[in-house]
């Protein structure tokens, strides 16, 4: 579930002049255009109230939400990684770690969270032998049902189903798992703001196209690329799903090309219990129960170009995260 922050205070969009502001005052990481600003701000603000990032901040900045992830597992196992986020206390800077800072800001936090995780030893991937089958292409579309195993997860894609996931030891069987939900964004970095009475758009995976599938004795991998979305309102966005005999698990990657702006897409899984889902990534998940299966929603990005610093809207063009960003999840 989005891990909750302390409540921000509900500002106005309105001009407020900050002495007559009866609430706390933004952070010095919001208020600072960099973070060669922020001591310099600090010492003006004094030993004022701080607000917190909103309860639904959790998932704002994508881009920097997976590279907190990848960051935090570095420093698990590298002192020099550990070091290098030392200035950068979640507990006493919330608003970088909530991704609710101006864009320059935002450059700079982003380049301290690649440089520890640069500093961990790469941890290299087995390599993997020449497939003994590949299809691609005409060879590819003819056929009709491709698996996708590992030693206890699989996924089976075919055109009816979708992706298929089963479980056997834990008597999990999902047709159709996986499927995007989209929806415009009326809020800040602060929290998401959907349209009273506007309905998401949900697309399934079973619209994708095949475009590549490896499988030997030990090892499959499947490719599906496609568009979802219709006229102006889009993504563009690949699928690989890959599994070995010597694992329980399946390694899952969306790729998603976003060019849209004020618009949150997510991915949700259903039928699949969320213990047998990790996402590589900052927690930016929901789990929501329903009426029907419910399902687990991870936000694969959420473009929002709204900041409230001091309770005035300030335009943050690159939290709109534009561009490629891969998400990889661990199934079973």
């Amino acid at each position: 579930m989005l891990k909750p922050l302390p409540e921000v205070a509900q500002f106005g969009h309105g001009r407020q002049d900050r002495r007559m502001q009866s609430g706390p005052l933004s952070h010095p990481d919001r208020v600072a255009a960099t973070l060669a600003n922020v001591e310099e701000i600090r010492s003006h603000r004094g030993e004022h109230v701080i607000a917190t990032p909103g309860s639904g901040s959790g998932d704002a900045r994508i881009d920097l939400k997976l590279l907190q992830w990848k960051a935090l597992r570095a420093a698990e196992r590298c002192d020099a990684a550990r070091t290098r986020l030392a200035a950068f206390d979640p507990a006493l800077r919330p608003d970088l770690w909530a991704g609710t800072v101006q864009d320059g800001t935002a450059r700079g936090f982003a380049a301290a969270l690649e440089e520890a995780a640069a500093l961990a030893p790469a941890t290299e991937p087995p390599d993997q032998p020449p497939p003994a089958s590949r299809l691609r292409g005409k060879e590819l579309r003819r056929k009709q049902d491709l698996l996708v195993a590992s030693g206890g997860a699989r996924v089976r894609f075919t055109r009816r189903d979708g992706l298929l996931f089963v479980q056997r030891k834990k008597d999990v069987h999902s047709a159709n798992c996986l499927r995007f939900e989209a929806r415009a964004d009326h809020g800040t970095l602060d929290a998401f703001g959907g349209a009273e009475g506007e309905r998401p758009r949900i697309y399934s995976a079973q619209f994708l196209q095949p475009v590549a599938y490896d499988k030997d004795a030990g090892h499959s991998r499947l490719e599906l690329t496609g568009r979802i979305g219709r006229g102006r309102v889009g993504w563009n966005l690949s699928i690989e799903l890959s599994g070995n005999e010597d694992d329980d698990s399946l390694q899952l990657a969306i790729t998603i090309d976003n060019r849209m702006r004020d618009w949150r897409l997510r991915a949700r899984f259903l039928g699949i219990p969320p213990a047998l889902i990790r996402h590589e990534c900052a927690d930016v998940r929901e789990i929501v129960a329903n009426d029907a299966r419910g399902f687990t929603a991870f936000t694969l990005v959420r473009a929002c170009g709204t900041l409230l610093v001091d309770g005035k809207p300030v335009a943050v063009p690159s939290a709109q995260c534009p561009g490629s960003h891969t998400h990889r999840f661990v199934l079973g």
